[in-house]
């Protein structure tokens, strides 16, 4: 992950609005694809969704499909995500790594993307904070910092 920026704008009501951006390499953008998708399968496994769950289904399952859109390319890519979306990748990314972490044991397709997605984490916490700060203000603490 590479080249993170803010985009902070205004809304028509003076509000902050902030997005960001960063470059991922081809390997990155399958990896987090790869993540997210099987975070998004685990996650809503059989339960009963209530309308929240089914609107942070809808999210996922909306990132999930750009990210897979995105791998399958095979490219170098700049993603543009609103700060919602970047919460729910880095959560996405963090629960899969906690989950392999946590089973003791990875398939061969997990094995070789667990090292990218751990790479990602760190700069993405960092982006994400600064993002929070940016919209909050400068004296708001973000989550985990």
């Amino acid at each position: 992950m590479v080249n993170a920026e803010l985009h902070t704008l205004h809304d028509t009501d003076g509000v902050p609005v902030c997005n960001v951006s960063f470059d991922l390499s081809a390997v990155q953008v399958s990896a987090a694809a790869h993540a997210v998708e099987a975070v998004r399968l685990e996650r809503h496994r059989g339960q009963t969704l209530s309308t929240d769950d089914v609107l942070a289904l809808r999210e996922i399952t909306g990132l999930s499909d750009e990210l897979h859109g995105l791998a399958d390319s095979h490219a170098h890519t700049t993603l543009l995500l609103t700060l919602a979306r970047l919460v729910t990748l880095h959560d996405a990314l963090s629960d899969w790594v906690g989950a392999l972490d946590e089973r003791g044991w990875m398939r061969e397709e997990d094995e070789e993307r667990h090292p990218l997605v751990v790479a990602l984490l760190a700069p993405m916490a960092s982006l994400r904070a600064d993002a929070v700060c940016a919209v909050l203000g400068e004296g708001a603490q973000a989550p985990g910092a």
